[in-house]
């Protein structure tokens, strides 16, 4: 109750502002009226005595609520009102004592002073009241900012849950696939693999029957020609054509024995990688005219029959490579063994292979040519690695097997061949 009586007095108290010109005149006016009513109010009581006392109250109203102008409004209607009706002679505005004169003297020093100390409480009020506004829009502004960045911060937490769902729904389609194409790139290798095996082993077949079928028959033909020049001796113009067939028939013969070897040199079953390597690095240095240098140790262990295949399947594709891109005068073929590793290191003077291809090489399969593919397909298969280097000049083929289990295979090999 209390509190709402203050809240009431203060606002009735509470200074109008300037723009308020008419409002602030207005009740100036009713003021000086309302206190020349209560002094006939109070008449009986005071008599004579305290004429202005009511209007000091409606002047000092004036000079805080309103301003020095509106009070001195107040004040004039106030003096006049009063003075025309309660100060004797009544209703006369003419002072006819000297007593008279000095209470008009009183009253509007009185006045100037409450009016002065008025105005400078009123002006004291304004500017309280302007920060107490500014304030309170600050606050406002400040509550309305953070609704607002409340707001958002619940509008982006939706928006972030919204597209870490999208994420991980993503990212989980994302390992379905990886996953997928793992499975898909996996089952391409052992498929690559497969096929490869499936080479081999053709290969072996048509070199075998190569050597078994059509080498059988030249040779038969040779013996068939030897026998027809015992017989037709005498004829000379005979013998040249003999002769001419049985050189063609050695021609055809050596054909299908380079042929047959290649495809499946038989020395790699029977006598190992190493009589093998040494074999087919001579057979090349004579065919392509580039300068091979071997350096394989006598005593080599055998290894497994896998690990020979493609060892020598890595030989005859680099050096074929070397043979058809690098434009090499030499080449070396380096073979070794210890207790953990097989190696095997091919080398050459040619012009070496461009940035951009070699880094594809140690990047992805992917236009790397399918015989390097095939070769680092294969060595993966049995647990090795495949190195390609090349520093401007020159390439190095490097190739490295587990050897953990080949010591016994290639002694049981080994037994089998004595």
């Amino acid at each position: 109750m209390s509190g709402a009586v203050r809240t009431g007095f203060s606002t009735i108290l509470n200074p109008l502002p300037r723009k308020y010109v008419c409002r602030r005149y207005a009740v100036a006016a009713l003021a000086g009226i309302l206190a020349i009513l209560l002094r006939w109010l109070f008449d009986p009581l005071l008599g004579h005595v305290a004429f202005y006392v009511t209007i000091y109250i409606a002047v000092v109203y004036c000079a805080i609520v309103c301003g020095y102008a509106p009070a001195i409004l107040t004040s004039i209607t106030g003096f006049v009102g009063i003075f025309y009706w309660f100060v004797d002679p009544r209703h006369s505005l003419y002072p006819f004592r000297l007593s008279e004169i000095h209470g008009v003297i009183g009253f509007f020093l009185v006045s100037g002073v409450l009016i002065a100390l008025g105005d400078a409480n009123r002006k004291k009020h304004l500017q309280l009241n302007e920060n107490v506004n500014t304030l309170t829009r600050e606050i406002e502004e400040r509550h309305r900012a953070q609704r607002e960045l409340r707001a958002a911060h619940d509008e982006l937490e939706i928006r972030v849950q919204e597209r870490t769902q999208e994420l991980l729904e993503t990212l989980r389609r994302l390992e379905t696939e990886v996953k997928v194409r793992e499975h898909a790139e996996g089952e391409l290798r052992q498929l690559s693999v497969r096929l490869m095996s499936l080479q081999d082993e053709e290969r072996r077949h048509i070199a075998r029957e190569l050597h078994d079928t059509a080498g059988q028959t030249l040779a038969a033909i040779k013996m068939s020609i030897a026998l027809i020049r015992q017989f037709e001796s005498s004829s000379p113009g005979l013998q040249v054509y003999i002769d001419d067939l049985n050189a063609l028939a050695d021609a055809a013969l050596q054909e299908v024995r380079t042929t047959s070897y290649l495809l499946h040199p038989p020395l790699l079953d029977e006598a190992g990688i190493a009589s093998a390597t040494r074999w087919f690095a001579e057979g090349f240095a004579r065919r392509s005219g580039i300068q091979i240098h071997c350096d394989i140790p006598e005593d080599l262990q055998r290894p497994p029959r896998d690990c020979e295949l493609v060892l020598f399947r890595v030989l005859q594709e680099s050096l074929t490579n070397v043979h058809r891109h690098s434009g090499a005068s030499s080449a070396s073929v380096r073979l070794l063994r210890d207790d953990h590793l097989l190696q095997l290191e091919i080398t050459d003077n040619g012009k070496g292979i461009a940035a951009e291809n070699l880094r594809r090489f140690q990047t992805s399969t992917s236009n790397t040519g399918v015989g390097i593919a095939g070769m680092r397909e294969r060595v993966r298969q049995l647990g090795g690695h495949l190195e390609l280097r090349s520093a401007g000049k020159g390439t190095m083929v490097h190739v490295a097997l587990p050897a953990s289990n080949s010591t016994q295979a290639g002694q049981s090999k080994s037994v089998g061949i004595a």
